[in-house]
């Protein structure tokens, strides 16, 4: 999560040292519904509940987000009238992005304009959040929304960027924790590669891991996860790659099959789920072979990567922040068993040549991706 830094105001139009208004938002829209729901949760924890209201953000066209908008000026601007605190929230609304209902709408930006006006003057113990996916922050009405409100952005992990894995096994790790759950260590490897990398999903499938273990076992083991959790379009891509490297050739085979059924590209799945698996394979068999490397705990390998001279270091897969990903080395090392160092140069050979062969030739696709598994699973 990552928190917009708002135009500021001069002085004398600083807001109360309590914030009224609140704006969630960002692409990981279930993780910015959370935090809504929470300080709505909080704001109206102490009051009889009479002047909290829930307003749907959700519009199909520019006219029904303006009187959306309409409805939530008019409750922010009208005194609670049992007295006490007033709470709204402004919920999942789809029109403060680039839309035709929203940024792109001529009315729904004067709305959204006015709302900031609204915003700027509230009533004594009223307060405001909204909660949205994605908002043109290009709008000269997010900069009006950021002088009068705290603004919070939630940014969905990209799981096309090296170093993923750590940063979706953190997030898991907090959430389980917030659960009273722990993960054993080869759990939570399979639960962070099935799941998506939305905060929502993992939420939900926390909870089923939850009600399931009850209230006498708290541990998730590899066996529950294998049981309960459901696998995403990611997790599909971690089953192929676990099946190449157990050698299970006739799961890998009915997994890409699949895939390709489904209408995935061939070279999709060649460089999402065997490039980076025969690489890693190769580098941490490598690095194995000549610098003895623990496969058996993370943490020392993880150290031990550390101590690497450079020009080993040089091999190692990076995060997006320039540091080792180790996460993924160690899995790779942990699959690499008795695999030969020559036949990892092998594999890695015949996958450059098979990806290469799917971009520049007319080959069938599938047929190059089986016979491809056939010799990595042989």
């Amino acid at each position: 999560m990552s928190r917009v830094e708002a135009p500021q105001q001069p002085p004398e139009a600083d807001m109360a040292d309590e914030v009224k208004s609140r704006i969630y938002f960002g692409s990981d829209e279930g993780a910015a519904a959370a935090a809504a729901a929470q300080e709505f949760a909080r704001l109206g924890g102490d009051g009889d509940g009479w002047g909290n209201e829930t307003i749907d953000g959700s519009a199909a066209t520019a006219d029904e987000a303006v009187e959306i908008l309409s409805r939530t000026m008019s409750g922010l601007q009208m005194m609670n009238m049992f007295g006490g605190r007033k709470v709204i929230w402004l919920k999942g609304a789809n029109f403060l992005a680039d839309s035709p209902q929203g940024a792109r709408s001529e009315s729904v930006q004067q709305a959204l304009e006015d709302l900031a006006d609204c915003l700027g003057n509230l009533p004594a113990d009223t307060y405001f959040i909204l909660s949205a996916a994605e908002i043109d922050k290009r709008r000269s009405y997010f900069r009006k929304l950021g002088s009068v409100a705290e603004c919070c952005e939630y940014t969905r992990i990209d799981i096309s960027k090296p170093g993923w894995e750590s940063e979706l096994a953190t997030l898991t790790v907090r959430l389980a924790k917030e659960r009273g759950l722990s993960f054993e260590s080869e759990a939570l490897d399979l639960f962070v590669h099935r799941v998506s990398e939305n905060s929502r999903q993992i939420a939900n499938e926390l909870d089923k891991l939850d009600v399931y273990l009850g209230t006498e076992r708290r541990r998730v083991s590899r066996t529950d996860v294998e049981l309960m959790v459901a696998v995403s379009r990611t997790g599909v891509i971690f089953e192929i790659s676990r099946a190449i490297e157990s050698g299970d050739c006739r799961r890998a085979v009915h997994l890409v099959n699949e895939q390709l059924n489904r209408g995935e590209q061939p070279v999709a799945i060649m460089r999402a789920a065997i490039v980076p698996t025969v690489r890693n394979r190769f580098t941490a068999r490598l690095l194995i072979d000549s610098y003895k490397l623990p496969a058996d705990n993370y943490r020392r390998f993880e150290a031990a990567l550390a101590q690497l001279p450079p020009e080993a270091r040089r091999l190692l897969p990076l995060k997006k922040d320039g540091s080792p990903n180790a996460f993924a080395l160690f899995g790779a090392a942990r699959s690499c068993g008795k695999l030969k160092l020559s036949k990892a140069r092998r594999d890695l050979i015949a996958c450059a040549r098979a990806d290469r062969a799917l971009v520049s030739t007319g080959l069938d696709g599938r047929d190059l991706l089986l016979k491809l598994i056939a010799m990595l699973t042989a």
